[in-house]
């Protein structure tokens, strides 16, 4: 009697979610910026030489990737094309929206302190029609929504890499991001968009055969072992160094420390300068990949612990991470308008933690799964 084969069952891969989750956590935490914190051991304050907003884009990007250029395969161009367009068009409106909300709540808010994002440019001020349309034309964007901006753009492109992909022309798609990469790096301070784009599509082809990838580790169990676990190994020890190269000065300075403080100064301005992000630097792009990976890596080997223990604040965040993205960037004006910052470390902390479950609480509500976009 032939003995019946049971199919395989994909697992969702709930690493992407609980990272996605993890990053946006940073986004607000780094937004917030009430340092000293026991937060800064776990973000860096959001100045290592990469950041949880490299991390989000990497994964939007993969994600487009596995869901548009592999599970989207068979699907019409047209079709696919029209959801993207949409999808863009959302995020635009979105990103216009809340940017003339921040920027009336910057102006108006009282307590005005600097942790509020910036206001509008004194060239776009110089009359309502000029305002209006340096905010409905992208050209000014409030700092804490961004990404929607980038992300948009990113959108209207992503039908080209596809039709690229479907015609096995992929690496013509590789050629063009790194190239327009590279004009964008000559022409800093312009636009930054052009720079950010390799993260988001490279990030895509790599989703695009994000299977293929899995499939093969799987086979090879010896090879997905120790790649594992060297990811992680670099991504802890580079970013340990990233820490003490940005935030080392009260080791450099303490008493009977074997670093003086000019050889300490002397090594942050030869080294820290390549991992800048203005311009995007190649190491910092590169290394924003191996975190990534290394991250990656990690939560999928905790994956069982993180899901047990912060699963009720990684995964919520994750699934719906554009939501908590728009409500943060309005809501912690009042936050940072109303508190008064004090340089307490564990009254920070708590701040910080009071705040994340904020956002938990507001996740809950109807009207913001209806309105705002996941």
């Amino acid at each position: 009697m032939k003995q019946s084969v049971k199919p395989t069952v994909k697992r969702r891969i709930f690493e992407l979610d609980l990272l996605r989750g993890f990053f946006i956590c940073v986004i607000v935490l780094d937004h917030l910026q009430f340092w000293p914190s026991p937060f800064q051991y776990l973000t860096g304050q959001g100045r290592l030489w990469m950041t949880a907003a490299e991390g989000f884009f990497l994964i939007s990007g993969l994600l487009i990737g596995y869901l548009r250029a592999y599970k989207g395969a068979k699907q019409p161009m047209k079709d696919l094309t029209k959801i993207l367009l949409r999808r863009a068009l959302t995020l635009y409106v979105w990103c216009v929206g809340i940017t003339f909300i921040v920027y009336m709540l910057v102006s108006y808010l009282p307590n005005a302190s600097s942790f509020l994002p910036a206001g509008p440019t004194s060239v776009s001020v110089t009359s309502l029609g000029t305002y209006v349309w340096s905010v409905i034309s992208l050209r000014d964007v409030a700092d804490w929504i961004y990404f929607l901006r980038l992300y948009a753009f990113m959108l209207i492109a992503t039908p080209l890499l596809l039709y690229l992909i479907r015609i096995g022309k992929w690496w013509i798609g590789a050629a063009i991001s790194i190239g327009i990469y590279g004009f964008g790096y000559s022409q800093y301070p312009g636009e930054m968009a052009l720079q950010w784009q390799l993260l988001f599509f490279g990030a895509a082809l790599l989703g695009w055969k994000l299977e293929s990838i899995l499939s093969w580790l799987r086979t090879h169990k010896e090879f997905r072992k120790y790649t594992l676990y060297s990811l992680v190994f670099l991504t802890i020890s580079t970013m340990l160094l990233s820490y003490f190269m940005v935030h080392g000065w009260r080791y450099v300075e303490a008493p009977g420390t074997p670093l003086d403080r000019d050889t300490f100064i002397a090594a942050r301005d030869v080294i820290n300068p390549y991992f800048s992000n203005m311009p995007m630097e190649p190491m910092r792009m590169l290394l924003s990949f191996v975190w990534f990976g290394g991250l990656l890596s990690l939560f999928h080997l905790a994956r069982s612990g993180l899901n047990k223990w912060l699963g009720w604040l990684l995964l919520p965040f994750g699934q719906s991470s554009l939501t908590v993205y728009c409500l943060h960037a309005v809501v912690l004006c009042f936050v940072v308008a109303y508190l008064p910052y004090e340089k307490n470390f564990w009254l920070n902390g708590l701040i910080g933690t009071v705040t994340l479950l904020l956002f938990v609480g507001l996740l809950r509500l109807k009207i913001v799964q209806k309105v705002l976009p996941r």
